[in-house]
């Protein structure tokens, strides 16, 4: 009877070991992740994300990307009522280069992605909330923040103005 017992004792202890130790690895895997996560660059968090604001007459919308060739894609479409009876909306297209001579960037971890761009003040993207911070200083040295609402809407589906009003037009009015 003892040696019964004692074999149930071992067994228990040895249960109890094995359950502590797959108890500890998924705690240090879950350690693990959190720290990965941290470690992503505002880009990486925010991958395909698009959002969107109406400020000054113009509809605006951004898609940030994990991706060196756009980093940024940017559709404006000016809601004057003369440009919309003119013609039907459409959209202003760019893409946002941050890999190049014009701009350094100066963080892009986490919560914040923060840029100069051709020495003309520094721009700041992070999230507030549900929403899209862009904190910015304009030409005339005002500092100015915008606030971007996530949005579900297919930019890729939305109309894009014809390549001769796009040349030269392309002006992020809103920001001067």
């Amino acid at each position: 009877m003892n040696k019964l017992k004692n074999l149930v004792s071992r067994f228990f202890i040895l249960s109890t070991c094995i359950g502590l130790v797959i108890s500890y690895n998924s705690c240090e895997s879950d350690q693990k992740d959190k720290d990965l996560i941290v470690a992503q660059t505002f880009l990486e968090k925010h991958d395909g994300s698009k959002w969107t604001v109406i400020e000054e007459d113009m509809r605006i919308y951004v898609r940030l990307n994990d991706d060196i060739d756009k980093d940024m894609e940017i559709w404006i479409a000016e809601l004057g009522f003369e440009e919309l009876m003119a013609a039907k909306e459409c959209f202003y297209y760019s893409q946002e280069l941050l890999n190049t001579e014009e701009v350094e960037v100066l963080e892009n971890f986490g919560g914040k992605l923060e840029f100069t761009h051709l020495d003309n003040g520094t721009w700041t993207f992070s999230i507030d909330g549900d929403r899209l911070k862009l904190e910015f200083e304009t030409l005339n040295n005002v500092k100015k923040t915008v606030y971007f609402s996530k949005t579900k809407e297919n930019v890729d589906e939305l109309g894009r103005c014809p390549e001769e009003r796009n040349k030269g037009v392309f002006d992020w009015k809103f920001l001067k």
